[in-house]
């Protein structure tokens, strides 16, 4: 789970940089790049302090030992919710989503279906990273330009050396708010 976190952490961010109202997007069976750049004339994060926080609701992992699963549901306990924080700059709300973070959240990554309009959210993310299985996450919500609500029920299957033919479905939701300026020595 924990290579999956810096995305869970960094995609909210990225999708809500192209939240919004106007214009309306919708897409199937398209890249990163691509979303992001029919997005790219909706309304933007503001610029500030960005928290995020993940909140993991719950996994399944089909055939799962009895003694794996209570270890995994003690990891499940202790991280439950994680918080970060993020400064967003005025340059990074200027770049396109896919390049506000290097571009390495959508490496692999081609979105099956991508729908946004008024405010709402509702989009599938496939994923093939090397050797480690694949990941398809639908994610619904909503964005703005200063908060952002989203549930994902993300699935992994695939999985190098997990039971049940190493999948895992994983349910998360992550809200996001700016919570104020940037602290000085981080500002542009």
């Amino acid at each position: 789970m924990s290579r999956l976190t810096p995305l869970l952490l960094l995609c909210p961010l990225a999708l809500a940089a192209c939240g919004g109202s106007e214009p309306a997007v919708k897409a199937e069976n398209a890249s990163i790049d691509d979303v992001a750049k029919a997005t790219q004339n909706a309304v933007k994060m503001q610029p500030g302090q960005w928290q995020t926080q993940i909140k993991f609701v719950s996994v399944d992992v089909p055939g799962m030992p009895k003694a794996q699963a209570d270890m995994m549901g003690q990891q499940m306990a202790k991280m439950s919710v994680q918080t970060a924080e993020t400064c967003v700059t005025p340059e990074m709300v200027n770049q396109p989503p896919s390049e506000m973070f290097g571009g390495k959240a959508g490496a692999g990554c081609t979105y099956e279906k991508f729908e946004l309009a008024g405010g709402k959210i509702d989009s599938v993310v496939s994923c093939k990273p090397h050797g480690a299985g694949e990941m398809k996450a639908p994610t619904s919500g909503t964005l703005g330009s200063t908060s952002y609500e989203l549930t994902s029920d993300t699935v992994m299957s695939g999985m190098p050396g997990m039971p049940g033919g190493g999948k895992m479905t994983m349910k998360t939701q992550i809200t996001g708010k700016r919570v104020g300026d940037c602290p000085a020595q981080t500002k542009g």
